[in-house]
């Protein structure tokens, strides 16, 4: 019973500089992700010869979101079990995420309403509506259209989070894997879903929107309360709410593979109890390769449906399949991290978050330079443009970010101490 569990005697925390040392790989690896995003969104104005070639056989976009993922499946889940705590674990996760996504929301709006960047017109048509949805981070399941396009990885980021918290509130965290074989074999199925079946029209995406807001309303409060049969429901709905949409309300660029990149983090979590010795490593690869085999056809079936199954872009989606997975391989196993990339990783939600904003903003000024500059002469405003990413992203992580997350520490305390502990005994820690 969680509200008769004895209380847990709270872990000393790792010297700062040790955790930053241990987690430098996984920085390293972030670094590798949103490089790969960034080369993908700037190759549209600048590098179009060179993106012509390696856009040919790889999808870099889709090599470092899938990294993301990965990255966020093998960490995630071993945070909530070191700490035990659904409420510590949700407080620091929004303190985390949500100062940052607020400020670029209200920083494209504004934008937007002076027309400096594209909107689309659904947010002026239904500004609650489109509230509520970003409110809840799950706008791109609700069919409701993005503020910014990068905001949909968030999304399935969410989603990935109400699943790990049902499953820990209900003691099945260590069941991921077997998760991530199960969504698999659903996406082999079914794909492609159909998209928006439950946001066909603008009543239909409203009436969505509040159902889901409240859902979370009762479902988070539920899972964090400490009490077992309260914790049990919260984590039913919460459970609920994220397979519904995903098998109901994927956005059309996602019906080949939604499923699947929810599937690609749970691998990121077997894999981190394999190499904890929680499972064997036998069961992790089963569910690698299930996983990827699952990718594969779903690329594959997509190639077929857009009349494309050439061997090139057969060969190319092998290719991102295998550099993201590679890449991330190769960072567990070497755990090597070099400064520069352990820093960007550090500041790469905000290089995530703001890069695609500042090419819009940049677009009149970029879309020239690349059609008078070919080749070498992009070099020096590719390096411009990376260094005022790097600048503003640095800003935005030290004044945004780092205050987020010291008042989502401080929020954690008083809540710890208000309320006492949620904290489960039963959950291995990760080592």
């Amino acid at each position: 019973m969680l509200d008769a569990a004895p209380a847990v005697r709270a872990r000393p925390e790792p010297a700062p500089g040790a955790a930053a040392e241990r987690m430098a790989w996984l920085d390293a690896l972030r670094a590798v992700a949103v490089l790969l995003v960034v080369y993908a969104h700037l190759s549209r104005y600048l590098f179009r010869g060179v993106r012509g070639f390696t856009g040919e056989w790889l999808h870099a976009g889709t090599a470092g979101v899938m990294l993301f993922f990965l990255v966020s499946g093998y960490i995630i889940p071993a945070s909530l079990e070191r700490h035990g705590s659904l409420r510590s674990f949700w407080v620091s996760r929004l303190a985390r995420l949500l100062p940052l996504y607020v400020v670029v929301t209200v920083l494209v709006l504004c934008l937007g309403a002076n027309g400096l960047v594209p909107m689309d017109p659904y947010l002026a048509a239904h500004p609650v509506t489109a509230a509520v949805a970003h409110a809840t981070m799950l706008p791109h399941l609700l069919g409701v259209p993005l503020v910014t396009p990068v905001f949909w990885t968030l999304t399935f980021e969410m989603v990935f989070y109400l699943l790990v918290s049902a499953l820990f509130a209900l003691r099945l965290h260590r069941t991921g894997g077997a998760v991530a074989v199960l969504l698999s074999a659903i996406a082999v199925l079914t794909v492609p879903l159909a998209p928006g079946l439950l946001s066909a029209t603008p009543a239909g995406v409203r009436a969505v929107t509040v159902a889901v807001a409240l859902g979370l309303a009762a479902g988070l409060p539920a899972v964090a309360s400490g009490r077992r049969r309260i914790v049990v429901c919260g984590a039913l709905l919460l459970a609920a709410i994220a397979g519904t949409l995903l098998a109901a309300g994927q956005d059309p660029a996602h019906v080949w593979d939604g499923l699947l990149i929810v599937a690609v983090m749970f691998v990121g979590t077997a894999i981190h109890r394999a190499q904890h010795r929680q499972t064997g490593w036998w069961q992790a690869g089963a569910v690698a390769a299930a996983v990827s085999a699952a990718l594969l056809f779903a690329w594959y079936a997509e190639l077929d449906a857009l009349g494309a199954p050439t061997a090139t872009y057969r060969a190319r989606s092998v290719i991102t399949l295998l550099v993201f997975g590679g890449v991330f391989a190769l960072g567990l196993l070497t755990r090597w991290a070099w400064r520069p990339l352990a820093w960007l990783g550090r500041v790469s939600y905000s290089v995530y978050l703001v890069h695609f904003v500042l090419i819009q903003l940049l677009r009149p000024v970029l879309t020239p330079l690349g059609d008078r500059l070919p080749g070498a002469g992009e070099v020096p405003v590719a390096l411009a443009y990376l260094g005022l990413l790097l600048g503003v992203s640095w800003l935005t992580h030290r004044f945004v970010e780092v205050p987020g997350q010291r008042l989502g520490r401080r929020g954690a305390r008083w809540m710890t101490a208000r309320w006492g502990s949620d904290a489960r005994t039963g959950a291995a820690p990760a080592r």
